[in-house]
């Protein structure tokens, strides 16, 4: 009888240590929208059943940031900018890069005025920035050109643009843009920082390297499974916008289907080694390591975050 009462118990440990290697909780950097359409596509077609996963998509809310997930260990994998993994990491944040999404930054500043069409001519004026972060590289090209650009902190809306109290505003090419194309400024100049010579890899999968230690192998098969799901994604748009909205619907979040379409085809953009093509998903050791330089020189990191590091080779 105690026999069989060590067994039973031994089983129940087994299949305990089974469930939580096999669980993962997503959460990506902000609600549901296209930004994330290939997590989105991997749940809902079945590719991390198919892995064995038992993936659960969990999105921040307005008021609490992504983050937040992973340092109060409610998350174990997070959606979230290149460069600000490296400096959570510096921080000491163990994270470990296991899909590289974007290739090149979303990041452009949207103008008021036709006079200003480079981000030279940024130069003393009132820009605006995301309170929550994400114009570190603007900040780190300002500081690079010494262009004493004044920063005009906003939460999550134009309405500093449309107001006209800053003379430009950060946006991301996917989102902010539109919204302000669609509030009337449609011909207003969108300078670019991809191809400003300050265009760094962007959205990437992340997971705690607490769980890349203990599960290397679902790791490396949640990453597959999302590279699955952005790919399908790429070649079946139609349907992909229709999952956006189910999901979009299940959680009661409002969204608007142009700017979704928009949305999609611009991330797709960002994906590619070159604008059209493919995604490649390739996290280059040399960006890193050019990215690690700058924020070091800028202090914005104090030590030495390197590519084997990131990706989890030194683990």
């Amino acid at each position: 009888m105690k026999k069989r009462y060590l067994l039973l118990l031994t089983a129940l440990v087994l299949l305990s240590v089974s469930a939580v290697a096999q669980r993962i909780i997503l959460t990506p950097q902000w609600t549901v929208q296209s930004q994330f359409a290939g997590y989105y596509v991997a749940q809902e077609k079945g590719f991390y059943k198919d892995a064995g996963l038992d993936v659960v998509i969990s999105h921040p809310s307005t008021s609490n940031y992504a983050i937040n997930s992973i340092r109060e260990g409610t998350s174990n994998a997070i959606v979230m900018q290149l460069l600000e993994a490296v400096i959570e990491i510096d921080k000491g944040l163990e994270l470990v890069n296991v899909l590289q999404v974007f290739q090149h930054t979303g990041l452009v500043a949207v103008s008021r005025t036709h006079k200003l069409r480079t981000i030279n001519d940024l130069r003393g004026k009132k820009v605006g920035v995301w309170k929550s972060g994400f114009g570190v590289l603007a900040s780190l090209l300002d500081r690079e050109r010494s262009l004493n650009i004044s920063w005009i902190p906003f939460i999550h809306n134009i309405n500093l643009f449309i107001s006209g109290a800053i003379d430009a505003t950060l946006a991301m090419s996917y989102n902010e843009a539109l919204q302000i194309k669609a509030a009337g400024f449609g011909d207003m100049p969108m300078i670019r920082f991809y191809g400003s010579g300050y265009d760094y890899p962007e959205d990437a999968l992340f997971v705690t390297a607490d769980y890349y230690r203990r599960y290397p192998e679902k790791a490396k098969a949640f990453a597959e499974a999302s590279k699955r799901g952005w790919e399908w994604a790429y070649n079946n748009r139609k349907e992909t916008l229709e999952i956006i909205a189910k999901v979009a619907a299940r959680e009661s979040v409002p969204i608007n289907a142009i700017h979704q379409e928009w949305m999609l085809d611009e991330v797709f953009n960002l994906m590619g080694e070159k604008e059209g093509e493919k995604p490649s998903f390739v996290l280059k050791d040399s960006k890193v390591e050019q990215l690690v330089m700058l924020l070091r020189k800028h202090n914005y990191i104090k030590g030495i975050v390197t590519p084997g590091q990131l990706k989890g080779e030194e683990l």
